[in-house]
């Protein structure tokens, strides 16, 4: 019964696709306005604890604190919830931040422009820079893709960095081999989300990209030690601490966020088992993703195939990753389709469309099932047989 509703999403026609991109866009438009206007009903929130730009509100705190000399109170939860408090100018829930000292140098020109500038700038710019990696797999209707993407909307709601993380890796394989020291440089900004970039360095090496590899490693080196002259190894140790708390809070009692949440970790969490079975699910779960990515990147190198592989493979094999980071899945599907079956052609699509009800199926079942979205495309693509030889996407 699956199998046939990925033969029939997987042949529906290009111009009906074109149709209903239109129709979602015109919809998530109205939805994304109205949303904004909700989130100024008192002061800069919606008077129900949201924030406008609700989790930029971080993002812009965390870089302006470290810009203008406060970073010491970013990593202290007390402190830094009342100063987004002061900026949102009415309560709010609470809010935290989850990056490391890293994030501040590669954000702080956002802190450096007002509240709502940043944000304009925060969306425009990331969506913008993942448009651009679109437009190179598919030239011909790459505005109409880049926007019709339900994790684009998602993204855009929670104020995310899902389009600024799939602008990272998008350009550093579309660049892997014409300019593979940029591609690694770009790929190594993954060090702000090391829980989604540890298979990068990985597969590279797996794939022979040593000189890609070489500028990953240094690059990423490069950008840690900036910051301890600026920061100070304090700031480290800080996040560290504030990591562990999180992690226990929010990753393994579900503070709330489980629903939001893609992880096999979270999925057997979420049904009720303990903590050490959660744990042995997800480093099963990582480990096959692993060996999947690198057979195939040992075998063809940076393939169109691999390359879509490497993108989930990020996705399904991270212990902690959301429905927003789900914008990346576009270029894979962009990767694999010009010579995917009909059946990984639905099972991609099926993958776009999940971050629009991963969440309220998850509230509704008290099941986090968006997880299992990520594995029939992941395993469709890795196991088929034929090799991809082609490095470009839609033309």
């Amino acid at each position: 019964m699956m199998a046939g509703l990925y033969d029939r999403m997987g042949s529906i026609p290009t111009a009906q696709l074109r149709r209903i991109a239109h129709i979602w866009c015109v919809v998530a438009g109205v939805l994304f306005l109205t949303y904004l206007a909700r989130q100024l009903r008192q002061g800069m929130t919606d008077g129900a604890g949201h924030p406008f730009g609700e989790d930029f509100l971080n993002f812009w705190s965390g870089a302006h604190l470290a810009v203008t000399g406060q970073a010491g109170i970013i990593y202290d939860l007390a402190a830094f919830h009342a100063f987004e408090i002061g900026i949102a100018g009415a309560p709010i829930d609470l809010y935290h931040y989850s990056y490391p000292p890293v994030m501040w140098l590669i954000s702080a020109p956002f802190g450096l422009m007002p509240y709502p500038l940043a944000w304009a700038a925060w969306q425009l710019l990331g969506w913008g820079a993942f448009a651009l990696a679109v437009r190179r797999l598919a030239p011909a209707q790459w505005v109409l893709v880049a926007l019709a993407v339900p994790a684009v909307f998602i993204n855009a709601m929670g104020g995310q960095n899902g389009c600024w993380t799939a602008a990272i890796i998008g350009w550093g394989l579309i660049l892997l081999r014409e300019r593979p020291a940029m591609a690694g440089m770009i790929l190594a900004l993954f060090v702000v989300k090391p829980q989604l970039g540890w298979l990068i360095p990985l597969t590279l090496l797996a794939g022979r990209q040593y000189r890609a590899l070489a500028a990953f490693i240094g690059t990423a080196l490069a950008l840690i030690l900036i910051t301890l002259p600026l920061f100070g190894i304090d700031a480290w140790i800080a996040y560290v601490q504030q990591g562990s708390l999180l992690k226990s809070v929010i990753l393994e009692y579900g503070d709330g966020t489980w629903h939001r949440m893609l992880s096999i970790f979270v999925l057997v969490r979420h049904v009720g088992a303990p903590i050490p079975l959660a744990y042995a699910a997800q480093a099963i779960a990582s480990l096959t993703v692993a060996l999947l990515v690198l057979r195939v990147w040992h075998r063809e190198g940076p393939t169109a195939r691999a390359k879509a592989l490497l993108v989930l493979g990020v996705l399904a094999g991270s212990l902690y990753v959301s429905d927003y980071d789900c914008v990346m899945a576009l270029l894979a599907a962009l990767w694999l389709w010009p010579q995917a079956t009909a059946g990984l052609r639905g099972r991609m699509m099926l993958l776009l469309a999940m971050p629009l009800f991963a969440a309220p199926l998850a509230l509704i079942s008290s099941v986090a099932l968006g997880a299992l979205a990520l594995w029939p495309a992941l395993l469709g693509a890795g196991l088929q047989r034929a090799p991809y030889l082609a490095d470009d996407g839609l033309r």
